[in-house]
């Protein structure tokens, strides 16, 4: 009879991908993944391969999150660009202080490594460019109703609202006010329609 697995897969990602979120892959240790999920080295080699293959999980868990979470703030709206505006405000008020740090995870990832792991360097720049051709989707639909102006190509409206997006995130680090976010965001999306 085989072994059957006496965890839950899914929440250790969960966890993992919060503590790599904090502390970057080379600042967490093999005991801080030890005490956060609960599994010994041992038990996190024989499931995941390796570290790289647990952090590789997280970042995929990570996007899947964000995507999750812009398909939910799309659907509860009545115009795409509502939509993301309430995405942006989820993540960057409402969420804030419940997110180990303001700064995009994918982003935290591609810049941190450089020759060391080639492999998950990789793996977050196209989790990053998964992210815009979704995004660059999102737009076209603006577009083609009429949110947007049409002249504009959407995936140069993609890469505005990330630009935006990654620099505001990356700003707050910094600011607590909230309404500051709220300014910066309302500045985004006036910039987005006049673009």
């Amino acid at each position: 009879m085989a072994n059957k697995s006496k965890f839950n897969r899914e929440q250790v990602v969960q966890s993992a991908c919060q503590l790599f979120w904090l502390k970057g892959f080379s600042g967490t240790s093999t005991r801080d993944l030890q005490e956060t999920i609960n599994m010994r080295p041992g038990s996190v080699y024989a499931a995941f391969g390796s570290k790289e293959g647990l952090y590789a999980e997280a970042l995929k868990c990570y996007s899947n999150e964000m995507k999750a979470k812009l398909d939910e703030c799309l659907q509860a709206s009545e115009s795409k660009l509502t939509g993301l505006q309430l995405f942006v405000e989820k993540i960057l008020v409402l969420e804030a202080e419940s997110t180990p740090t303001d700064v995009c995870m994918l982003v935290k990832a591609s810049s941190e490594f450089c020759d060391d792991n080639v492999n998950l360097k990789k793996l977050s720049l196209r989790l990053l460019e998964e992210f815009e051709l979704y995004l660059t989707q999102i737009f076209q639909a603006a577009q083609d109703k009429g949110e947007l102006k049409p002249s504009i190509k959407a995936c140069e409206y993609a890469r505005l609202f990330q630009i935006q997006f990654i620099g505001i995130r990356n700003y707050l680090v910094r600011v607590e006010d909230k309404k500051i976010r709220q300014n910066l965001i309302e500045q985004m999306f006036n910039l987005l329609k006049t673009f």
